[in-house]
């Protein structure tokens, strides 16, 4: 207890009393105000049947890799209770859940408060923990959003602890990078596409001491960023979804591999302050043109290749280029507080590679290797006991995505939607733009306009405290943090990709508390330099912290009442189910984790796959799902909206006969039971 401070003793004790009091609050409060969503009972029902050695699967027949697997694995010996009681373990999940988010939050505040003044710290570790809307999205749930957070600040505070070593000229050990790994690793388990943490993070400390680390990834970014939009400005969005997508990612990786090696090698990853304003003019001239020149010749060749690339490409990308490497050489000239490194070759890609290769090769060796290896054996286990390498719920969210029409949502809407940025549309950044679209509302200014007087804020501080500002964005791994948050956006937007939810953006959410716990920082900075302005900032602070604690604690004992429901079913559903169908019946559904974790003797079978075996995927995409349910499951009957099968992708008609009304029974909304069997049955 010595090593928690004030502070994080409380935080720990409302975090933990307030969910302990909804632990054991009535038995109905779990299905129908707390763990509502389908996704979370994907996991819950696949631990319980691991648990009892049904092995990986939903139903007890299909085998299925739908899911994260490190929260799947911390699920198994809690859901090893559901064969006493299936409450029980939602009741202990819902504090394993909250020292998820008191851990989280209290790594926060002491990743920020080594940076930023510590009332700033304290506030921005009392919003990610008191906050409702933060609770509703990466605690309340049951998704894997939990660990997912905790597993990125885990990941920053190692890479802060990197940084402070390096500044005391103590060299990075082999074990440290090892430590720095795994670490990244626990992120990536944790949710499979914080890949692009992983990347940049290496490339972050590989490159440690120059300013390749910080300009590779941002050129990463916005290379994706132009391509994307070249493609889509030229194909249109829809066209582009279905017929360019594909070629549109690959002709990024081919331009960023030749572009990241014309920019070293004609030095626009020397420290720009080393360069003088024609200079850059004219290695940027050349440094852009070779790479824009290849794409040139891979248009000229699409026939013989499968990409297929707009001739407006070239031209998007050597303008946009352009204005983003001088804007962005220029740019950190100007705000980096320190005089350019010292002239010992930085000047000279051959003579900086000569004299760093060493140490650049034997820190990716390491961390990459780790990397490589964990994961590679990952998709190996998952070749081997499921039929394919990554989870199937990912591969049929893709194909959704590609449809060509809203199925589950659909892809993106707009362009802007592809790199999380309409205010319409994204959920991403919602954390911050949902309050800038109520200032708008409530002013005569656009969103956009409202946004760009936040950012032109931002800039001044940053630039009018350069070394402050410096100092705490490298401290607090704010470059990986943000780039890897953008490509995590926009891939998913630049894919097909459909049925997108709010608790894929833990990194998106993390890195709007942290710049805005900095912008904060910037904002106080004078008022701070005087005893009074101190303790108006603290003042402030405590009273913010103490009025999102109260309304916190106050939604949380307001929803879970121990007061006994007339109803004693956990979901109304479940009686309409269990007294139309009879013990042992198989009954599929589209979607399905809720009842099929609740209901007793009946078994539930994912429709939509995306808990269910990657045969049945291929089944559903070879329009033979239906055969694929009747001979490999035994499936009775369907509880569905007839509609929906019969005339919606990702159906596709291929219900037809198969399903029948069964006269007299009621309906559920707009879902039936309906008999299943082969036609002519």
């Amino acid at each position: 207890m010595k090593r928690f401070n004030w502070f994080e003793i409380t935080l720990i004790v409302i975090v933990m009393g307030v969910h302990l009091y909804a632990a054991f609050s009535t038995a109905q409060n779990f299905p129908q105000r707390w763990f509502t969503r389908d996704d979370a009972y994907y996991y819950f029902k696949v631990a319980q049947n691991i648990s009892e050695g049904h092995g990986s699967t939903f139903d007890r027949v299909n085998p299925t890799n739908g899911y994260h697997p490190l929260w799947l694995m911390a699920n198994i010996p809690i859901f090893a209770l559901a064969r006493f009681d299936i409450i029980l373990p939602l009741r202990l999940l819902t504090l394993v859940m909250a020292a998820l988010s008191a851990a989280t939050s209290i790594l926060l505040y002491r990743l920020l408060r080594r940076v930023i003044a510590e009332p700033i710290a304290l506030l921005a570790a009392s919003f990610w923990a008191f906050s409702y809307v933060v609770h509703n999205i990466v605690t309340q749930p049951g998704m894997e959003t939990g660990i997912v957070a905790l597993s990125i600040v885990l990941l920053l505070t190692q890479l802060q602890k990197h940084e402070l070593r390096w500044r005391e000229n103590k060299p990075t050990t082999r074990q440290e990078m090892s430590l720095l790994a795994l670490a990244a690793l626990f992120a990536l388990f944790s949710r499979l596409d914080a890949i692009y943490l992983l990347m940049i993070v290496g490339v972050w400390v590989v490159f440690r001491g120059t300013p390749i680390r910080s300009l590779l990834p941002a050129d990463m970014l916005v290379t994706l960023i132009l391509l994307v939009t070249a493609f889509v400005q030229r194909a249109g969005l829809k066209i582009y979804l279905v017929n360019f997508a594909e070629s549109a990612i690959l002709t990024f990786g081919l331009i960023f591999i030749v572009q990241s090696l014309t920019f070293y090698f004609f030095g626009l990853y020397a420290h720009p302050k080393h360069i003088p304003p024609t200079l850059l003019l004219r290695r940027a001239a050349i440094g852009i043109s070779i790479p824009a020149i290849f794409l040139v010749i891979l248009t000229l060749l699409a026939g013989l290749t499968e990409i297929n690339i707009p001739r407006a490409a070239a031209l998007y990308y050597l303008v946009g280029m352009t204005l983003w490497t001088l804007i962005s050489r220029w740019g950190y000239a100007a705000l980096s507080p320190w005089p350019g490194l010292p002239s010992n070759g930085i000047d000279s890609p051959l003579e900086t590679l000569r004299q760093n290769w060493l140490t650049w090769f034997e820190r990716g060796l390491t961390y990459f290797g780790i990397s490589s290896l964990a994961l590679g054996a990952y998709m190996l286990i998952n070749r081997w006991l499921f039929g394919t390498f990554m989870p199937v719920s990912g591969q049929i969210k893709r194909w959704w995505g590609g449809l060509g029409d809203n199925a589950y949502g659909g892809a993106a809407k707009s362009l802007l939607d592809i790199f999380g940025l309409d205010p319409r549309e994204s959920q991403s950044w919602e954390l911050l733009f949902k309050p800038l679209k109520t200032i708008a509302s409530q002013t005569p200014f656009d969103f956009w306009v409202v946004f760009a007087v936040l950012t032109v804020m931002f800039v001044l501080l940053a630039f009018l405290n350069r070394q402050k500002t410096a100092n705490a964005i490298t401290l607090l791994g704010l470059v990986p943090l943000a780039v890897s948050a953008g490509l995590h956006t926009t891939f998913y937007g630049a894919m097909p990709y459909a049925a997108r939810h709010e608790w894929y953006w833990a990194m998106q959410m993390l890195t709007i508390v942290i710049g805005l716990a900095l912008f904060g920082h910037l904002v106080t900075a004078r008022m701070r330099q005087t005893n009074i302005g101190r303790g108006t900032v603290w003042g402030l602070s405590l009273l913010a912290s103490i009025w999102l604690v109260w309304g916190f604690v106050s939604t949380i004992v307001n929803r879970m009442t121990y007061e006994i429901p007339s109803d004693p079913a956990y979901m109304d559903v479940l009686t309409l189910l269990e007294t139309n169908t009879e013990p042992g019946a198989v009954i599929g559904m589209t979607g399905g984790g809720n009842i099929g974790y609740y209901i007793k003797d009946r078994t539930i079978v994912n429709m939509d796959g995306l808990i269910n075996s990657y045969p049945y995927f291929k089944s559903l995409q070879a329009n033979q799902a239906p055969q694929y349910l009747l001979d490999n499951i035994g499936m009775d009957y369907v509880f569905a909206n007839p509609y929906l099968l019969l005339s919606t992708a990702p159906y596709s008609y291929q219900f037809q006969g198969w399903i029948e009304e069964i006269p007299g029974l009621p309906n559920y909304g707009n879902k039936q039971i309906l008999h299943f069997g082969s036609p002519g049955e």
